[in-house]
């Protein structure tokens, strides 16, 4: 067992090359996660931002590694890789036979964290905003399928079917992970963060009410190599102002979601991608006099 994951580390050394380069290479996406960063927080200087940036790069590496690093994921790649907090909160909600929410958000890397938590124990299942996508030939199962996986983009299932499959996965005591930091979703409620009033979505908070399951925050990150799990106390106040409390309940998520970005702003891959934050700091960053190439994510 020591040599499988002594054989590991190759796996964790693409992600740094893939760093380095995707850094030099992709000058359009390095300029505009840098001025996004630098409206953030003004006060960071240009080597800070820089580390920050080639972090970020590095993340979209590891994120190449998961098709070869899920299927290693067991309860020993959990003891050796893993470090969880606050799972007792989470198996609280689960012992009173209630559906949980997870609130996460675009840290580290969601896909070796979400499996990490099936191997612990906890069938999670995912929020995906976007359809299951086509995957070259392999012979590991891929980590999206539709038994995981809610797709609320298919256009072969209707919204009103997506809509009772959520309340069937919560009525049944299931989990249902979602990136609540992202920008999509008809229904908003606004909250301040980094000064500004943002609009994060409440569709699944709707739902979530109506079957009375519980919303608890969860952070995820990559460092060292090792997967850290965070798990914060229920926000939903057991739904005790129904739909009045959706403000409190998305203020509550922002607070804690922009203190773990100021904490680990390396480890916030959504300043990348279609999150509340990005779209709100993209339409300034014109102003920056920043330009920047259209390129597309990996």
């Amino acid at each position: 067992m020591a040599l499988k994951w002594f054989l590991l580390k190759p796996f964790f050394l693409y992600p740094k090359l893939y760093g380095f380069f995707g850094y030099h290479r992709k000058k359009g996406r390095r300029r505009e996660i840098e001025a996004l960063f630098q409206l953030v927080d003004s006060r960071w200087g240009h080597q800070r931002i820089e580390r920050i940036t080639r972090s970020i790069f590095e993340l979209r590496g590891l994120k190449k590694m998961n098709r070869r690093l899920i299927p290693l994921i067991d309860r020993g790649f959990v003891e050796r890789f893993v470090q969880a907090e606050g799972l007792d909160h989470l198996d609280r909600a689960l012992q009173e036979g209630r559906g949980v929410v997870l609130l996460s958000a675009h840290f580290g890397n969601p896909h070796l964290s979400i499996n990490a938590m099936r191997a612990m124990g906890y069938p999670v299942k995912v929020l995906k905003g976007g359809v299951q996508r086509k995957t070259r030939p392999s012979r590991f199962e891929y980590y999206e399928t539709w038994d995981n996986t809610v797709f609320l983009h298919d256009p072969s299932v209707s919204m009103e079917e997506k809509k009772k499959r959520i309340l069937d996965i919560l009525g049944k005591g299931g989990i249902l992970y979602q990136m609540a930091d992202a920008a999509e979703g008809r229904k908003k409620e606004e909250a301040i963060v980094f000064g500004a009033a943002m609009g994060f979505p409440t569709g699944l908070i709707h739902l979530a009410h109506q079957a009375r399951a519980a919303l608890l925050p969860l952070f995820h990150f990559y460092v060292g190599g090792r997967i850290e799990l965070i798990v914060h106390e229920r926000v939903e106040d057991r739904w005790a102002d129904g739909e009045e409390g959706y403000r409190r309940i998305v203020s509550r998520y922002a607070k804690l979601l922009e203190s773990n970005i100021l904490r680990h702003p390396d480890q916030y891959i959504g300043i990348y991608g279609p999150t509340v934050i990005h779209a709100h700091f993209r339409q300034l960053i014109p102003e920056m006099g920043v330009s920047y190439e259209n390129e597309t994510e990996d």
